[in-house]
């Protein structure tokens, strides 16, 4: 009798919310796996029978929105073609020879797919509403946390100030709640960098495997462009307070916005993406702890909110 052998953990990293393996699998196949972290508020999250069909249908042979192929109790598998995700890629410097724009380009083109599908039944009670939406605003309603969530909130809102504060907490309502008569759908949900996994090889296919499924909502399609957007722009702004400017983001918001193509609402964009920043340093101070570095928020959260997030947009 033979056992199956345990797969080789390639990398290993994760939070307070989620821990990640990147594992080379026994068939040879490069597997990501997700596991709730001890302090994930949600961390038992379904993969809804619609969303499968609509990841089938929206995916090519370049870009595939996979779900996972193992999953129980919050844990995750997702078979993929590389190692590396276009976040590790990005803060690494690493644009694999150009690779990037492509990719980008071709996401939204499958992404625009995924929104426009509608051949299945599922309907809007099927799916939780954003997650990280939904935790950032449990945070400004007041809530605690764990490791520095409740001192980085009083910080933070002392700075901000009440208006600010109130103006927050209304474009997060925003990204929760679509206004009356707006174009609602089916979307991933949590379109970060790290769930765009970039192929090792340009031979391989698919060359980006968007990990999908335990997030998927219904909401605005703008909600997954905010997401991966105010990803760019956060990289963007602290490259820029470094020293360091990287147009390179840029160049992958307008790649994705060419190939997503027109009927997007740019305001919906825009404060989307200052919802994605303040979740992220929510979730910093939360399931990190402490940094310095949270202090370098503070001003860059309240020209966003000023602004409305206008520098998440493409210059007219």
């Amino acid at each position: 009798m033979t056992t199956a052998s345990a797969p080789e953990v390639l990398s290993s990293f994760g939070t307070g919310l989620q821990h990640t393996r990147v594992l080379a699998l026994p068939d040879g196949g490069i597997g990501w796996e997700h596991t709730p972290g001890p302090d994930n508020p949600d961390p038992r999250r379904s993969v809804q029978p619609g969303f499968v069909g609509r990841a089938r249908e929206a995916s090519d042979t370049y870009t595939s929105f996979a779900v996972p192929c193992d999953g129980a109790d919050g844990r995750w598998l997702w078979r993929t073609t590389g190692r590396r995700s276009a976040a590790q890629l990005l803060l690494s410097a690493d644009d694999l020879d150009g690779r990037l724009e492509p990719v980008f380009r071709r996401l939204g083109e499958r992404l625009k797919a995924l929104h426009a599908v509608s051949s299945h039944d599922d309907r809007p009670g099927d799916y939780p509403r954003p997650a990280g939406a939904a935790r950032l605003m449990a945070w400004l309603d007041g809530g605690g946390g764990p490791r520095a969530a409740t001192g980085w909130r009083q910080l933070l809102r002392m700075r901000l100030g009440a208006r600010r504060w109130e103006e927050l907490r209304e474009l997060t309502h925003g990204v929760l709640h679509p206004a009356p008569g707006a174009p609602v759908t089916v979307v991933h949900g949590w379109l970060g960098l790290g769930m765009i996994v970039i192929a090792d090889s340009v031979e391989s296919t698919p060359g980006a495997v968007v990990l999908s499924g335990p997030h998927a909502t219904w909401s605005s399609p703008e909600t997954d462009l905010a997401c991966t957007v105010g990803e760019l722009l956060e990289l963007t702004l602290t490259a820029e307070r470094l020293g360091d400017p990287q147009p390179m983001f840029g160049r992958l918001r307008d790649a994705l916005l060419a190939g997503y193509g027109p009927g997007w609402d740019q305001e919906s964009v825009a404060t989307g993406a200052v919802v994605r920043i303040v979740t992220h340093a929510h979730d910093f101070g939360a399931y990190v702890g402490w940094s310095p570095d949270i202090h370098h928020y503070v001003p860059m959260i309240a020209d966003l909110i000023d602004s409305r997030g206008a520098a998440a947009l493409p210059p007219r």
